[in-house]
């Protein structure tokens, strides 16, 4: 049994809820809630270099409108070794890359770059040297096309192990992450919002080591949204992490109930009147439907009754065609018939015409009169001449064609007479057209009244669709009643979500008391640090601080009390400044907390802060640095008060319109 989830089970017996231990340790386990806690160490974080090299280009007067023309180009050869204690990196103009250097360490070290496009388009390499704990860490990378292409590694004993590779800034980003936030010992802050669950990493961490002119709307960090919960890290309560855990996991269960009770209530929105005019809904579609006659055929007889006549039509063509090649057979029967009959009657006439001329005896010459002598008559029989044209009389043809009738005779089988088979091919042929014939009037009546009952069925195919829609009504009509039935039937109580609920429900209750309990007596001494380091800044008039839990504040300034919206940007800024150092001088002092001891500031003197008060505020900041373990790097365009303040070994300024790289 873990030490919050015995809390719980023994704060809910006290308030006669009893829930089972294990179930307790599950709920908690399936929330993502840690089970211990402990204090937070602080990891000391340091820049050791960073060198950037590429070509910039630039005007020597430089302006939003400087045409291209008068653009120049130079290579970019920044090579820059912060020290411990307060470093200064400056410039006597604007616009000279002052900023830039703190955005190019940003970047190898959190792996998302703030520089703008026009400078991050000059940047062909990135080294940077960072140490954790006086373990170094190797940060490289080549810009191709816009994308940085590098590798992280860390020093060993043998030389340095390659910690990971990454190509492209969302995979720069990650490695950067999981590097870091192992080493300085920093949870993910997860925050749940409008029913998403966001979580912050190590670019919010980073984020909040820099103090920056133009954001000074939360007191520690740059998000409003995560500032009490990277106080509560920097700070260094042990609950702190598992608070935050719990808090999510309440803001999602509170978030899935908030989305149950929506639907009962929608559900129970729905009332009797809804319920009637369902029912009235169904009844007139019940109504309209009972309309119709149930014996008149519906949609799909009707497309039958077309489907038939169709059918019909088809088999009457059909036999049309038959009909119509029987014709045309006995056409030819008949023609063929004609023929033979008229061929025989020819031979018939030619046989007798034959016989007939031969039993003449021919007196004289049809065509010259000449005699013909009856010796020459008598002569034909022996010579087979006949006397008037002397050519050669065929007696034999007679008896040719008795002995064609005497072998016939002899046959087993008689032939089929051409004129008797053509005969009774015609009369097959007529009796064929009469059952077709026969048939095809069949056909017709079938089909004439499968046509009558499809048309009768057209004339009914309104009818029958408004009956299908009538239909259709009713059924849309009945479920649309049994939805709303289903939607009014009470939902059974669900006792496993309220024993999740309330587990993290008093788990929360419970995390916040105890990191109350935790980070009261460190947030004083922040507080009293607070109000010294703002004096020492120049705001001599604030004579206390109140540094709260939630990241707010109340100040005392001038015999009155207001809050840190109230300030001047001025006085923020040195607030701000403030809270950030000594939440680093009681993490050194105390040994707790989990600020890394990293600190940028950009841009001080923007914000009403004149000069000396800038000269002022770096001293103290260097006094400091002497007795606590910081490093803190100031950009600013004051770069003679960063000369006259910091040593020469800290320093990194240009002079006059120089570039700083």
């Amino acid at each position: 049994m873990t030490k919050l989830g015995d809390a719980v089970a023994q704060d809910l017996q006290r308030r006669g809820k009893t829930i089972d231990q294990s179930r307790i340790e599950k709920i908690l386990l399936d929330a993502g809630v840690s089970s211990t806690a402990s204090r937070g160490v602080p990891a000391r974080l340091r820049v050791r270099r960073v060198r950037v090299s590429g070509e910039k280009l630039y005007s020597e007067t430089p302006t939003e409108e400087t045409p291209a023309a008068e653009m120049k180009t130079a290579p970019i050869n920044l090579d820059w070794q912060p020290g411990d204690g307060v470093n200064g990196v400056g410039s006597e103009a604007n616009l000279r890359g002052k900023s830039s250097v703190l955005h190019f360490a940003m970047w190898a070290l959190t792996g998302r770059s703030h520089l703008q496009a026009d400078v991050e388009s000059w940047v062909e390499h990135v080294s940077a040297e960072f140490h954790v704990d006086e373990v170094p860490l190797f940060v490289e990378f080549d810009v191709r096309d816009g994308m940085p292409v590098g590798t992280v590694t860390q020093k060993t004993r043998s030389g340095r192990a390659v910690l990971g590779s990454f190509f492209g800034h969302a995979e720069f980003e990650s490695l950067m992450g999981s590097v870091m936030l192992d080493r300085l010992r920093l949870d993910a802050i997860s925050v749940f919002s409008k029913g998403t669950e966001t979580e912050h990493a190590w670019p919010s961490y980073a984020a909040a080591l820099t103090v920056h002119a133009d954001k000074l709307d939360p007191i520690v960090g740059n998000e409003n949204t995560l500032k009490t919960r990277i106080l509560q890290m920097f700070v260094g309560t042990r609950w702190a992490a598992v608070d935050a855990q719990v808090a999510t996991a309440l803001n999602a269960a509170d978030y899935e109930r908030a989305v149950l009770v929506e639907k009962r209530r929608t559900a129970a929105s729905v009332t009797t009147s809804a319920l009637r005019q369902a029912e009235a809904r169904v009844r007139e579609a019940e109504a309209a439907l009972e309309v119709f006659d149930p014996t008149e055929p519906d949609v799909a007889a009707v497309f039958a009754l077309a489907s038939v006549a169709s059918a019909r039509a088809q088999e009457a063509h059909e036999l049309s065609m038959q009909l119509m090649v029987a014709r045309t057979a006995l056409s030819g029967a008949q023609e063929q018939l004609r023929t033979e009959q008229m061929r025989r009657q020819a031979a018939k006439e030619d046989a007798v015409a034959r016989r007939l001329f031969n039993g003449m005896a021919p007196k004289a010459c049809p065509r010259c009169a000449a005699e013909v002598s009856a010796a020459r008559y008598a002569a034909e029989v022996t010579a087979h001449e006949c006397s008037m044209c002397k050519n050669e009389l065929k007696l034999s043809a007679d008896l040719d064609e008795a002995a064609t009738a005497a072998a016939a005779d002899n046959e087993v089988e008689e032939p089929v007479d051409p004129l008797e088979a053509l005969q009774a091919a015609v009369a097959e042929a007529k009796a064929d057209i009469s059952r077709l014939e026969g048939a095809l009037r069949e056909a017709d009546r079938s089909r004439l009244d499968a046509e009558n009952a499809a048309q009768r069925g057209r004339g009914s195919l309104g009818a029958a669709r408004a009956r299908l829609q009538a239909e259709i009504d009713l059924a849309r009509a009945e479920s649309a009643l049994a939805a709303l039935r289903e939607a009014t039937r009470p939902e059974p109580p669900s006792p496993v979500d309220d024993e999740e609920h309330l587990v993290l429900e008093t788990a929360s209750k419970l995390t916040r008391k105890w990191v109350k309990e935790d980070q009261g007596p460190l947030l004083e001494a922040v507080s009293l640090a607070i109000a010294r380091l703002a004096r020492e800044f120049g705001s001599t008039n604030i004579t206390a601080v109140t540094l709260k839990g939630n990241g707010n504040m109340d100040v005392e300034k001038g015999g009155a009390v207001t809050g840190y919206s109230g300030l001047t940007n001025g006085e923020k800024l040195r607030i701000k400044l403030a809270a950030a150092i000594a939440l680093i001088e009681i993490g050194h002092s105390d040994g707790v907390g989990r600020h890394p001891g990293l600190l940028f500031v950009d841009s001080p003197a923007a914000e009403e802060i004149p000069e000396a008060d800038l000269r002022t505020m770096l001293e103290a900041m260097a006094t400091v640095a002497e007795k606590t373990d910081l490093q803190i790097i100031v950009a600013t365009r004051h770069g003679r008060v960063l000369s006259e303040v910091i040593g020469p070994q800290n320093l990194l300024v240009a002079t006059g319109s120089n570039f700083v790289w």
